[in-house]
């Protein structure tokens, strides 16, 4: 087969048409937000990227190794389990997706059905998250537990993140909080892009806790509609 020509390749030293070298290709902007949020095994990507086939998935990480996007790492465990993780550059996608996606939600082509991965939704909420302050919403800050299932993908578990928001900060991440958080949502990750992003009643979810602060998330991100 032969050598795929780049732009540059082809004269172009537009360092726009060098990023659609890198991260053009389909599959490989899907691959970067799902490590956004860390590192995943290659079973990992291979189940939350949709529809793609393991040999593209193998060709899309060597591209993107190749590229300094995306590195291979051991993790401290007992097996040294080994992870694709995105490097100090590739995190700097984190704003580009932000753009694309503040842009997207313009086009008149913009999809109104689908899933989404929890992490999907968890860096879609990052990258789209209101500037506004919770105090717009209601009194006092909000330290929400999220715990995610993919209902499409049963047999790769629940997902938790951590939301903090307030005054000065927002803090969304895997994981878990350092303080106790005050409500809890456990939901299927496309059903809780419906509430946040569709206007999608709060009762279609599981909450535990302070249900108003789930309300408060909402309407704070019904502002970007």
């Amino acid at each position: 087969m032969p050598k795929k020509q780049t732009y540059a390749d082809l004269g172009d030293a537009c360092a726009t048409a060098h990023a659609m070298d890198v991260i053009g290709d389909r599959w490989s902007m899907v691959i970067a937000r799902e490590l956004l949020l860390g590192p995943r095994r290659f079973a990992d990507l291979a189940s939350a990227v949709v529809g793609i086939t393991p040999a593209v998935l193998t060709s899309r990480l060597k591209a993107l190794r190749n590229s300094g996007v995306v590195e291979q790492a051991r993790l401290d465990d007992l097996g040294q389990t080994r992870v694709y993780r995105l490097t100090e550059w590739g995190q700097g996608l984190e704003d580009v997706m932000r753009s694309l996606g503040h842009w997207a939600q313009h086009s008149p082509g913009f999809p109104v059905d689908g899933s989404m991965t929890p992490d999907g939704v968890i860096v879609a909420m990052r990258t789209m998250a209101p500037y506004a302050t919770m105090s717009e919403w209601g009194d006092g800050p909000v330290r929400m537990a999220i715990e995610l299932h993919d209902e499409r993908r049963p047999a790769a578990g629940v997902r938790r993140y951590a939301l903090h928001w307030d005054e000065d900060l927002f803090e969304l991440a895997e994981g878990a909080d350092d303080a106790p958080a005050t409500t809890t949502v456990a939901a299927d990750s496309s059903a809780w892009a419906g509430v946040v992003f569709a206007g999608a009643p709060v009762g279609t979810i599981g909450i535990e806790g302070d249900r108003r602060a789930v309300e408060r998330v909402a309407a704070a991100y019904a502002t970007i509609a």
